[in-house]
């Protein structure tokens, strides 16, 4: 019983790093999206737009929901008031954002916990088709955990660790 115990505490141990991982890798990415955004809104000669980018940039944090729920929303609203340019500006911003941010994510996310980015990717879009929206956060998390296992139970010790 007691080696069961260490190895339950020791799942636990790396699954707290590998979420730890997950939410600085979350930081970094609303940081990419940041700079995006205030050169895209610079550009565009959008007000205030450091304010905007930040507030945009801080609700990317949140999976799923992210920077669309402001920017489509915002270029659509611009769309029907007849700003037709600022509302393709905002709407090939977001285009541009969504993009870089689907091809950085696998490799950020995946570095942070120490999974290769095929499989953090793998992991999060079964669990997006499993659990749907909120299988976008738990793909990472299992993975993290899966990863844990595997340390922990010594099943990946070889030098060439498939996971790293």
């Amino acid at each position: 019983m007691d080696k069961i115990s260490y190895y339950i505490q020791e799942i636990i141990n790396a699954t707290g790093k590998g979420i730890k991982g997950y939410l600085k890798a979350g930081i970094k990415l609303s940081g990419i999206s940041f700079l995006i955004l205030c050169v895209g809104f610079l550009f565009f000669g959008i007000d205030f737009w450091f304010l905007k980018a930040l507030g945009i940039a801080v609700l990317d944090l949140i999976p799923v929901l992210g920077s669309g729920m402001v920017m489509i929303p915002w270029a659509i609203i611009h769309l029907l008031l007849g700003n037709t340019t600022l509302a393709w500006q905002i709407g090939l911003l977001y285009i541009i954002l969504a993009i870089v941010r689907q091809v950085a994510e696998p490799f950020i996310t995946g570095k942070e916990i120490g999974i290769r980015p095929l499989y953090t990717f793998a992991a999060t879009v079964i669990c997006i088709l499993l659990f749907g929206p909120i299988g976008a956060v738990l793909g990472a998390v299992i993975a993290v955990v899966i990863k844990a296992v595997f340390d922990v139970s010594g099943v990946n010790r070889r030098k060439d660790d498939h996971f790293r």
